[in-house]
């Protein structure tokens, strides 16, 4: 479906596809939070604990962009499909009689 020439349908999947890379994100933060250094030698276990703590937490962000990203696409389709609709109303309301026959 075509609303003021752009396709609904595509931008139906890129909204998807954040919500999915947000999901995805949230996932990686989760199990790189959970994650255990106890497999490494004692030596480098905080810098085994650091990286996972930084990649989790670029993870995280990543996710809330992907939310704003899918929040803001979301938005827009509605306001697209509002102006739609009101558009379509408006032309349906016209008469196009003239004069006193109205």
């Amino acid at each position: 479906m075509s609303v003021s020439g752009f396709e609904l349908s595509l931008m139906r999947q890129s909204i998807s596809d954040w919500q999915r890379l947000d999901e995805l994100m949230t996932g990686a933060k989760t199990s790189l939070s959970t994650a255990s250094t106890s497999g490494l030698p004692p030596s480098v276990q905080p810098a085994g604990a650091l990286f996972l703590q930084r990649w989790a937490g670029f993870a995280g962000e990543s996710a809330v962009i992907a939310r704003g990203f899918a929040d803001a696409l979301t938005a827009a389709s509605d306001d697209y499909l509002t102006t739609d609709d009101t558009v379509d109303q408006r032309y349906a309301e016209l008469d196009g009689r003239l004069g006193p026959e109205r």
